[in-house]
């Protein structure tokens, strides 16, 4: 779970450094003068590797993903973004995305197992973890919105105090599945 905080705020800080031009809060050797041209795929796989380099651990592997997935998406929804420059509004969309997805994947990893072993058989349990991972995605964007319609700005710790309290409210609602 720190992890998913920890890269949230680093994914934020990276996004809206090379948006305004300025060093990332940690120096990861991301330069926007040599990312400028490459294919927004390149841009993508870069910050990914920079933010979570590859140390073949499955949490590790994980964020990767959920960061790529994120930048994916935006691409896939805004085919002319250009991710040396977005807007504070998209880098929002962005760490909503890799919060979503990653916590998508600490579900499958942390409880996966213990919901297909007490589900009646294997359709079953892949439909509640389906349920379980769609269930995160709504709330993480009904979070996200709320903050925004608030008027508030994604910080580190924001992200922190969202991821753990739809974790921590998905891990009560789906509380059956695992017993």
């Amino acid at each position: 779970m720190g992890g998913t905080v920890v890269t949230a705020g680093g994914l934020y800080g990276v996004l809206d450094a090379l948006r305004s031009g300025t060093r990332p809060p940690v120096d990861l050797g991301l330069d926007a003068s040599e990312l400028r041209g490459r294919p927004a795929t390149e841009v993508a796989d870069r910050i990914a590797n920079a933010l979570r380099p590859s140390d073949g651990t499955q949490d590790t592997e994980a964020a990767r993903d959920a960061i790529s997935r994120a930048l994916s998406d935006l691409i896939a929804a805004e085919p002319d973004a250009d991710l040396l420059a977005l807007s504070p509004e998209q880098i929002g969309v962005v760490v909503e995305g890799y919060v979503a997805h990653d916590l998508c994947h600490r579900v499958e990893l942390d409880v996966g197992k213990a919901v297909h072993d007490k589900a009646p058989d294997p359709a079953t349990a892949t439909s509640r973890l389906e349920q379980i991972k769609d269930y995160v995605r709504q709330e993480v964007a009904r979070r996200f919105r709320a903050r925004s319609d608030r008027g508030q700005r994604l910080s580190r710790q924001g992200a922190a105090t969202l991821a753990a309290s739809v974790l921590r409210d998905t891990f009560e609602v789906f509380e059956s599945y695992l017993r």
